[in-house]
């Protein structure tokens, strides 16, 4: 074959090449999205959420609880700092305390300014144990009804919405 010395132009569109200024951009977008992005989302608590309920109280009471079992799948430690709801004033971790021993020992409570989760682990919030006080209560919702509470865990001040029903009585 003879050359005739002259190149042929093809433009980059009919070929499907994107020209280098262009694929510079689009490496420079993709850094920024993924270096921005993934930091983000590893911060994320690798966490699962099971049981969740509010005891139902009558209107006479200005306080209740909530219980339920957090499992930490993640590989570091997290705690969890509280919680909202529209219905009361504050959501607040307690510990349950005992003084005195024998027949003479009583159970109380305490508040902490949080409960940790180790890594693998479970946090069992349960009646009678340590639990979320709801305290303040705006509206004393009936059992069967379904209360919107979020949980916030540390670190990173990251939320979880839950929609919870309450009851008088654990769930099976």
């Amino acid at each position: 074959m003879q050359s005739t010395g002259r190149s042929r132009s093809i433009p980059y569109r009919r070929l499907g090449i994107i020209s280098e200024e262009r694929m510079l951009k689009a490496v420079a977008v993709f850094g920024m999205l993924w270096f921005g992005v993934c930091p983000l989302l590893a911060d994320e608590p690798n966490i699962r959420v099971d049981g969740a309920w509010m005891r139902a109280v009558p209107p006479s009471m200005s306080d209740t609880a909530i219980y339920l079992t957090i499992a930490n799948l993640g590989k570091d430690k997290v705690a969890l700092t509280g919680g909202k709801t529209p219905i009361a004033d504050s959501v607040e971790p307690m510990i349950t305390t005992k003084s005195g021993e024998g027949a003479k020992q009583e159970l109380g409570m305490a508040s902490v300014d949080s409960l940790e989760i180790p890594p693998g682990g479970k946090l069992v919030l349960e009646p009678g144990g340590n639990h979320l006080m709801v305290m303040g209560l705006k509206k004393h919702p009936a059992e069967g009804e379904k209360v919107d509470l979020t949980i916030t865990l540390e670190p990173g001040n990251h939320e979880i919405r839950l929609e919870i029903p309450v009851s008088r009585k654990p769930l099976s």
